[in-house]
């Protein structure tokens, strides 16, 4: 008789730091799925803008969640599939909580505070930025069939280098640091009648993506704000405490030699 084949594991291509990659590794955990974690280095190397990786997720990005029988690039559908809902059978109060979250662009959030505070970042990142966008008009030149999509790419660096100006970047971050507090504010209110979770009955997607958030909170210095909103400080000390925050490798703070560890193979 012969032996029952076994389906590969899912293989989840991630970055320690990455606040989607967060955002799927506990959504997953959450889920009990069993995965394969290839983490890469985005940083160093930028293996998500090498050939093989652009085949897989053409956005370049981190998560990608590589399923037998199809590929998800999206941290939002890989907390879906994780957690067994779907855009079909989602309640409308989970639904508007993600819809928040994703309408947030977090990284402007999260550079624009660091060149707001650092002259020497606010040199050296729209430097930096400008030879990845030429980096990426290069492979597309070296690789014909994925020309298109690095071009893409690089017109999303164009837009990043207008963003973060620097001589507008501390207006940009002040107005998404005044757009976190108003969430933080919400979620409060949402909070204060002592729900355990944000849309019971149960923990769901929308405690995914706002336990990250909260997390991101403290990673950039707003932690003081989300402390002092009571209903708000309870709810996240329950999210830290659930079996599956330490698995999933939830920062909330930058750990300098394990990131630079990954860079180099060996965290």
């Amino acid at each position: 008789m012969s032996e029952p084949t076994l389906e590969p594991r899912p293989r989840l291509y991630h970055a320690l730091s990455s606040y989607y990659s967060m955002i799927a590794r506990l959504a997953l955990v959450e889920g009990g799925i069993a995965y394969e974690s290839k983490v890469i280095d985005i940083h160093l190397k930028m293996v998500q803008q090498q050939p093989d990786y652009v085949r897989l997720n053409p956005n370049m990005t981190v998560p990608t969640l590589v399923l037998p029988d199809r590929i998800l690039d999206q941290s939002r559908d890989i907390a879906e599939y994780a957690l067994a809902v779907s855009e079909a059978t989602i309640d409308g109060d989970t639904k508007s909580w993600l819809d928040l979250h994703y309408g947030y662009p977090i990284e402007e959030l999260t550079f624009g505070g660091l060149l707001a505070r650092n002259p020497m970042a606010r040199i050296m990142i729209p430097k930096r930025l400008e030879q990845v966008r030429r980096r990426l008009l290069e492979r597309a030149t070296q690789n014909p069939d994925l020309a298109k999509v690095y071009e893409e790419r690089a017109a999303v660096f164009a837009g990043r280098i207008h963003a973060f100006d620097p001589e507008t970047v501390a207006r940009l971050s002040e107005n998404r640091r005044a757009e976190a507090v108003g969430f933080m504010d919400r979620l409060e209110q949402t909070l204060h009648d002592g729900r355990a979770v944000l849309v019971p009955p149960a923990y769901g997607a929308a405690d995914v993506v706002w336990t990250v958030f909260l997390a991101r909170m403290e990673f950039v210095g707003m932690g003081a704000e989300l402390h002092k909103r009571l209903a708000l400080a309870r709810y996240w000390r329950a999210m830290r405490a659930r079996p599956s925050f330490a698995p999933a490798d939830i920062w909330t703070k930058l750990h300098v030699f394990r990131l630079i560890g990954g860079m180099l193979g060996v965290g």
